[in-house]
């Protein structure tokens, strides 16, 4: 077959000149030896053939197999982000039960203070008048007794000279003394408010408060943390406290607030300075009290005193703290509840086997290692096998080597994700934060896992307590942005809180703070507004740089809406913020929240629009990179301002200004174009303006933002904010670019990943 096809084309592509059939060859072995020749070419040609096809069938075949290998890949990553968002809807779950749960609880305690407050008005009307009192409505969930005459009507005066000189003191005492013994809390309060408000009369003058006169008078001070506990908790839940058993007797839960009362190291005092400086929620008091009687019930006598801090910043935990299990997978190991934590940090310590001496550490520091939720296994562990210095813990951290490999391609190589595994496998920042953060708990040095957002996308570090006042950051490689969750309120703070103790913001040295502060809480409780203001006002005099007294006196300021203070008071507590946020940047928030809610209220969008202006100009000269989170937050509320009057163009002007400022910070640039498309959403805006904005960060994008992708990191950070871009082409209609921008970052991504795919 080769032969008669070679012959037919040799036929075919002979050229004539003459237009005549070619003369047939002469013979002669001339004839043969081309014949021959033509034969063994077609051959060759056809193994060369089979020989190409051959390997084109082998590369269909790799490229079959990788693309197999791909879709196996790719669907491992899907199950993986699956599980991460089932995980993190879990506990958002949780957190969202967790919130709706605080706040039932507080509109059920509003209601039952209401109905209080209604019933009293109408039995002292009764009283009043002609008429006799109406029969109350019984209340199956209030077991205290009605209110009349009391036994404390007569209890001794808690001002004068009477308060203050041993008499007055023995009296006092034995008046705790009834109390304990009758456990009718709810009595004691309603009587003791009144001898309150008529001691203010020696302590205050106006809008003033005389603290060095009201601390020395320790039966009123005492008087209004008892009353202001007994009013956050209830009067039936202190009750209920008192009356728990243990050990054998009915009278552990006396004991417990006897010695709480009565103990010379003023167990109540710390308490309840702590739990107010602390920004302790007034819905948690009361399980802040019993965790504090578990704790004392689970410490021996003579070291309750040696640990009282210790055992405070356990009853501080919040409850979300509490119910949490943390990461460590393996569900079948029980996790040491705060309790236990406290009870294995005294054990190690009077072994010495802690790196600190955590009976030398303030409440504010030590809430940072009670937090801890581990296995008792993990802390043996940890005592056994980290032994870095406190001055140095910073080596936990570099002691993880990095992987690259989870990084890049998410591969998770641990089982119980145990320090142990950590070690033994490496990790990624999170990991080694993690691993840090938490051995350090475990040996008694405070610690935070702090996170924050940067031009390489999310990172994780750790903030830790060098000595006994110095906080340092370790590994945060220049990001700022770096905030952790209070484990008493929950609320989330910059790492610059910490970063910024000195031995003048000890715990010790801020008592007055403290003292003032719950003062301010119980009196604006009952009603003495005037003084209550005074008093919050006094710590913010005496300890003008802390945020803690500014949130606290505005907090004071607004408990009773029908009594906010007028606009001049407002306007002077802005101009001292703004004038103290020079040292101090987390009151330019707090006075951009003052101007925004009690200054700017009512007033037009010009005149907001142009105060908005200013304050974020001085954002950008006193905060600047710093505080990026600042800045973005200002931008945020100027742009909310000019959305009242529906200035989109304003708003997309706002935005193109600052996008062009920021294109060398693509944590800053992506958040900036996340706001503004959450405003132009909320607005539904025309396919015009989101088409404009589309090509404005396209072109910022090409021009500014994007990279050779020699850096992995910064590689993702650009992905993300291309594919925020794809998003903004959709909501324009141009579906098409958007999917072709997706796909080529996917692109981008997938082959720098490949580099880091390990052999397995």
């Amino acid at each position: 077959m080769a032969k008669l096809s070679v012959k037919r084309q040799v036929r075919k592509t002979t050229p004539s000149t003459t237009g005549k059939k070619p003369a047939r060859p002469s013979g002669g072995s001339s004839g043969w030896v081309v014949t021959l020749l033509l034969i063994a070419l077609g051959g060759g040609g056809y193994f060369g053939y089979d020989y190409w096809q051959q390997q084109k069938e082998a590369e269909r075949q790799a490229a079959e197999a990788a693309r197999l290998a791909r879709l196996a890949e790719e669907k491992r990553k899907a199950e993986e982000l699956a599980r991460l968002a089932a995980e993190k809807a879990e506990r958002e779950r949780l957190a969202e039960e967790e919130r709706l749960r605080r706040e039932a609880e507080e509109a059920e305690r509003r209601r039952r203070e209401a109905e209080e407050a209604e019933r009293l008005r109408k039995l002292k009307e009764s009283q009043q008048g002609d008429t006799p009192e109406p029969e109350p409505e019984p209340d199956e969930t209030e077991t205290e007794p009605e209110p009349g005459p009391s036994a404390y009507d007569d209890a001794p005066s808690l001002h004068g000279a009477d308060a203050t000189n041993l008499s007055g003191k023995k009296a006092f005492n034995q008046m705790i003394d009834q109390l304990l013994e009758k456990r009718d809390f709810g009595a004691f309060e309603r009587s003791m408010s009144t001898k309150i408000k008529e001691a203010l009369v020696e302590y205050t003058s106006g809008d003033r408060l005389n603290y060095s006169k009201y601390k020395n008078n320790q039966n009123l001070v005492h008087t209004v943390e008892l009353c202001l506990m007994i009013r956050m908790a209830g009067g039936k839940a202190v009750t209920e406290l008192a009356n728990q058993q243990g050990n054998g007797t009915d009278t552990r839960g006396v004991d417990f607030l006897r010695w709480a009362l009565q103990d010379k190291s003023r167990p109540l005092h710390h308490f309840m300075q702590n739990f107010a400086y602390q920004e302790g929620r007034p819905e948690n008091m009361e399980h802040s009290l019993n965790l504090f009687y578990t704790i004392w019930a689970a410490t021996e006598a003579k070291e309750r005193v040696k640990y009282l801090n210790l055992n405070i910043a356990g009853a501080l935990m919040n409850p979300g703290i509490c119910s949490a299990r943390g990461n460590y997978r393996d569900s079948s190991a029980a996790i040491l509840s705060v309790p236990e934590v406290c009870a294995y940090l005294r054990k190690m310590d009077s072994r010495r086997k802690l790196v600190t001496d955590i009976k030398k550490l303030g409440v504010s520091q030590l809430i940072h290692v009670v937090n801890v939720r581990l296995p008792q296994s993990e802390f043996d562990w940890a005592a056994e096998n980290t032994n870095y210095k406190q001055s140095n813990w910073s080596a936990a951290y570099n002691s993880i080597t990095y992987l690259m490999e989870r990084a890049a391609n998410g591969k998770d190589p641990y089982k119980k994700y145990s320090f142990e595994e950590i070690r033994k496998e490496g990790g990624i920042c999170m990991d080694q934060g993690y691993f840090s953060c938490n051995t350090g708990k475990c040996r008694g040095v405070p610690a935070v896992y702090v996170v924050g957002d940067g031009d390489r996308g999310p990172h994780a570090w750790m903030v830790y307590l060098t000595d006994n006042v110095t906080w340092v950051q370790t590994n945060s490689y220049g990001y700022n942005s770096g905030h952790f969750s209070n484990p008493c309120s929950g609320r989330q703070q910059h790492e610059s809180v910490l970063l910024t103790r000195t031995a003048k913001t000890t715990d010790a040295k801020l008592e007055p703070a403290a003292d003032s502060m719950v003062l301010a809480d119980y009196l604006v409780r009952i009603g003495c507004t005037a003084e209550a203001h005074g008093a919050a006002k006094f710590a913010t005099t005496q300890f003008p740089n802390e945020t803690a007294t500014w949130m606290h006196y505005i907090h004071v300021l607004t408990h009773d809406e029908e009594k906010i203070p007028d606009v001049k008071v407002w306007r002077k507590i802005h101009s001292d913020l703004s004038r103290l946020s020079k040292k101090n940047y987390e009151l330019m928030e707090l006075a951009a929240d003052v101007q925004e809610k009690y200054i700017l209220s009512g007033q037009n969008s010009a005149m907001k629009q142009a105060v908005m202006r200013r304050t974020m100009n001085q954002f950008n000269r006193r905060g600047g990179d710093e505080r990026a989170d600042l800045v973005l937050s200002a931008i945020d509320r100027q742009a909310e301002v000019m959305l009242e009057s529906d200035n989109l163009n304003g708003v997309m002007g706002l935005y193109r200004k600052q996008f062009k400022k920021y294109t060398d910070r693509g944590d800053i640039f992506a958040q900036l174009l996340r706001q503004c498309m959450g405003h132009l959403e909320a607005k539904d805006a025309p396919a015009r303006i989101w088409n404009n904005l589309a090509k404005e960060v396209d072109r910022l994008y090409d021009r500014k933002i994007k990279s050779d992708g020699g850096d992995f990191f910064k590689l993702k950070k650009e992905v993300e904010i291309h594919k925020m871009i794809a998003d903004v082409w959709e909501k324009a209609g141009n579906t098409k670019k958007a999917e072709r921008i997706r796909e080529e970052e996917e692109e981008r991504l997938s082959k720098s990943k490949e580099q880091y795919k390990g052999d397995d």
